[in-house]
């Protein structure tokens, strides 16, 4: 699909498509519709776009698969949703409100950016496995600053 023609409301039907497919082992219309909590016409009309750019295969009807290309997608989408969820999790984000600011973040990320930011959420995850990090950087997402102990001078 050129990225012309790549829009949000595709990404997010190949996502659902690629999540209800792994969930049920197929997807129908009415699946994806409940999934996006959009109309099952919606829905139809989206799955006939990807058909005409080659990205699902789809029957009236019937049901709907990820070509090679779609199935790309829908796992880059994927894999940048969760990748920027988990970061803002670990930024002390309500896991309700960041994986709702994710779904609006996942768009248009590069796999280079994706593949960076995985990188320093395991590197944060690894340092939160050491107590003293821990505790610092919790005091750093709260707004907070390290808590040094003070040398009083002596009289």
């Amino acid at each position: 699909m050129a990225d012309e023609k790549r829009s949000k409301r595709h990404e997010d039907l190949l996502e659902a498509i690629y999540e209800v497919s792994q969930e049920k082992g197929y997807a129908k219309s009415r699946d994806i519709a409940a999934a996006l909590c959009i109309t099952p016409a919606t829905v139809t009309d989206g799955f006939k776009r990807l058909s005409d750019a080659g990205l699902v295969n789809y029957e009236p009807y019937g049901g709907v698969t990820l070509t090679e290309a779609g199935f790309s997608i829908a796992r880059q989408t994927q894999d940048s949703h969760h990748i920027i969820r988990r970061l803002l999790e670990l930024s002390g984000v309500d896991p309700v409100v960041a994986d709702r600011d994710a779904c609006v973040m996942e768009h248009g990320l590069s796999p280079d950016s994706c593949t960076h930011l995985s990188r320093v959420v395991s590197f944060i995850e690894t340092c939160l496995e050491d107590e003293t990090c821990n505790q610092r950087f919790l005091t750093a997402i709260e707004g907070g600053k390290e808590k040094t102990p003070k040398v009083r001078a002596k009289k």
